[in-house]
């Protein structure tokens, strides 16, 4: 049997490893968009279809720009 560490959890499946490493990444990514829309006074809503970002022209450029960086 091979165990694996990940962020001090020990798996001995692959395919849980492989799910809270997608979980880990998904939780990532949208801390970096709220974050990004935080700064650049944008609107972000988690909705069935996933996230919606709202705002007018200015301030969605600005949340491009940041969330590029």
């Amino acid at each position: 049997m091979i165990k694996m560490k990940y962020k001090g959890k020990t798996f001995t499946n692959g395919h849980s490893l492989a799910n809270a490493m997608t979980r880990d990444m998904n939780q990532q990514i949208e801390r970096s968009v709220r974050q990004a829309a935080a700064v650049s006074g944008v609107r972000v809503r988690k909705t069935h279809k996933g996230i919606e970002i709202e705002g007018d022209a200015k301030h969605m450029e600005r949340f491009h720009k940041r969330l590029g960086k």
